[in-house]
């Protein structure tokens, strides 16, 4: 994993949470643009941690969360809603290891009516019960949604966005994944046409370390790699009349 500006604040973060004084509360929040690494983010501090990793989707209910979080937990689900969440709530208590959960995707974790978020709730429960920090990840307007769910936002203790990199960034992440060497001029012409974006910098990546190997340049430069895309964009096509 490169360990990006972005990356770094995170891992502070969680641990930050885990090892949080008596009376501070112990839940995030994650959002940022498509592209920005925070699902690569999620499932490495899942791994480091130890964590519970759930991946919200559009056709869940209170029961799909409650079975997706005792499957993570080696259970059997059950019939009822309060049974299975007694069932996690003892499960975690029990525990002996600091554990976090993460929802990735967790915007679908919002009923239309606001009203009435049920899956919130439950999260917002089995974290008064268990103290177990939770972690949402979600799209840029997660953040803006969660302050007006008042009874969830004042459990966040830490509003994390991941933005684009900068130029020092991207040579970190060059330096990470690409086996072979990356120039400067080549660096800065990948960075400003992917827009700082690492899901853009990841493929543009892969190919200059193709074109370093199969014609053995050890460091690829804007004269070596030319006109050649560095990734292949969405096409823009004109609104229809």
């Amino acid at each position: 994993l490169a360990k990006t500006k972005n990356v770094r604040n995170f891992l502070a973060v969680l641990n930050d949470l885990r090892v949080r004084p008596m009376g501070v509360e112990g839940m995030a929040i994650l959002w940022g643009k498509p592209g920005e690494g925070k699902s690569t983010i999620l499932a490495y501090a899942t791994n480091i941690f130890n964590g519970i990793f759930i991946r919200a989707k559009r056709s869940w209910t209170m029961t799909s969360l409650l079975e997706a979080i005792i499957i993570e937990l080696r259970g059997v689900p059950g019939r009822r809603r309060s049974q299975m969440e007694d069932w996690i709530e003892k499960r975690l208590m029990e525990s002996r290891e600091d554990r976090i959960i993460f929802v990735d995707e967790a915007d679908y974790l919002f009923s239309r009516n606001m009203a009435s978020n049920d899956m919130l709730d439950v999260l917002r429960d089995i974290y008064d019960s268990t103290g177990t920090p939770i972690i949402l990840a979600g799209m840029e307007n997660i953040a803006r949604r969660i302050q007006e769910e008042g009874r969830f936002a004042r459990r966040i203790t830490s509003w994390v966005e991941f933005q684009g990199i900068d130029l020092d960034d991207a040579r970190i992440v060059a330096d990470t994944l690409c086996e072979v060497g990356v120039a400067g001029d080549l660096l800065a012409h990948m960075h400003r046409e992917c827009k700082a974006s690492i899901g853009n910098i990841v493929p543009a990546l892969s190919r200059i370390e193709n074109l370093g190997k199969t014609t053995g340049i050890e460091t690829v430069d804007m004269a070596a790699w030319g006109d050649r895309p560095l990734y292949f964009a969405q096409p823009k096509f004109r609104r229809q009349s």
